[in-house]
C-alpha cells in the first residue's frame, strides 16, 4: 500500500514538472505574455526584426521564431510565408509553443476600394476567406461549416490602439477601418476584385489574415490585422506591387513598432 501511495506521488510530481515545463517553455511564467508579429515575406518583418532585440531564434515548421523584445515588450517576430495554411500554423505556433496572448499581423494588400490609394492603411474591423466556398451544400459563400461564422473580428482594444498608432506613426498616410479579405490567390483582375466585394465588402485582399484570424478565434486570442496598400483598386497590381510593396511595408512597420511600445 505503501508503495502503491510512493508511486502515485512520483507520478504526480512528473505531470507537475512537465505541465510547469511546458508553462516556462510557453513564456506564461515570466508575467509578461509575449506579442506575436506575423508577416508573409521578407519585406514585411525585416525592419521590425532591425528594430527588436533578439535574443533567440527557434524554427518550427520551416519558419524562425525570432523571440526578443520591441519598445521594452515581449515579442515573437516571424515570417510565416504566403498562403493560408501557412499563417495558420504560425498563429497557432505562436499561441501554443510561444504563449503570446496577442497577435498583429502585418503587411500590404491590394485595395478593393477606389477611395484606398497606394500606401493607405486598413486596419481590419473582421476577416473573411473570399475563397471558401460550400456553397453548394447549403452554406454561404466563405461560411465555416456547423459553426455559423465567415467573418472573424479583430479585438475592439487592439483595433483602437492601431487606428491610432497608424495617425501617429504616419500622420501623411490615411487610415481606413474595414474588412480584410484573404484567399489563396494573388488577386489582380478588376472583375476578381469586384466579385469579392460583391460577395463581402471588404477593402482590401491578401493571403495570410483570415487565417490568422480563425487561429486566433479558435485559440479565444485577440487579433488585429494591419494592411499597407501596395496596389490600387484598378487592376494594375501586378505591375504596382514590386515597385510600392517595400514603402508600403515601411510603413505598416512602423504603426506596429509604435503601437507594441503602448500595449
Amino acid at each position: 500500500m505503501k508503495r502503491r501511495k510512493m508511486a502515485s506521488i512520483g507520478a504526480s510530481a512528473i505531470i507537475m514538472g512537465l505541465l510547469t515545463s511546458r508553462f516556462v517553455r510557453r513564456g506564461r511564467s515570466s508575467g509578461q505574455e509575449p506579442i506575436g508579429i506575423i508577416g508573409a515575406m521578407d519585406v514585411e518583418v525585416d525592419s521590425l526584426k532591425g528594430a527588436a532585440d533578439i535574443r533567440k531564434s527557434t524554427e518550427i515548421a520551416g519558419m524562425k521564431f525570432m523571440e526578443g523584445t520591441l519598445g521594452g515588450k515581449p515579442v515573437v517576430i516571424v515570417k510565416c510565408g504566403m498562403g493560408k495554411v501557412n499563417a495558420g500554423i504560425c498563429a497557432n505556433t505562436l499561441i501554443n509553443e510561444f504563449g503570446c496572448s496577442r497577435i498583429i499581423n502585418t503587411g500590404v494588400a491590394g485595395s478593393l476600394d477606389n477611395e484606398i490609394n497606394i500606401g493607405d492603411i486598413v486596419v481590419s474591423t473582421d476577416a473573411v476567406q473570399h475563397d471558401f466556398d460550400v456553397s453548394p451544400i447549403g452554406f454561404e459563400k466563405g461560411e465555416i461549416p456547423y459553426t455559423g461564422l465567415y467573418a472573424f473580428p479583430a479585438d475592439e482594444t487592439l483595433r483602437k490602439l492601431a487606428v491610432e498608432s497608424a495617425a501617429k506613426a504616419a500622420p501623411d498616410i490615411r487610415v481606413f477601418e474595414g474588412r480584410v479579405c484573404s484567399g489563396d490567390q494573388f488577386i489582380t483582375e478588376k472583375e476578381q476584385k469586384d466579385t469579392i466585394v460583391s460577395d463581402f465588402g471588404g477593402m482590401c485582399c491578401e493571403m495570410e489574415g483570415a487565417a490568422i484570424a480563425q487561429a486566433c478565434y479558435l485559440n479565444d486570442t485577440p487579433f488585429v490585422i494591419i494592411r499597407a496598400i501596395s496596389d490600387k483598386e484598378d487592376g494594375t497590381a501586378s505591375v504596382e506591387f514590386e515597385t510600392f510593396s517595400a514603402e508600403a511595408a515601411e510603413n505598416c512597420a512602423g504603426t506596429v513598432e509604435h503601437m507594441v511600445e503602448r500595449l
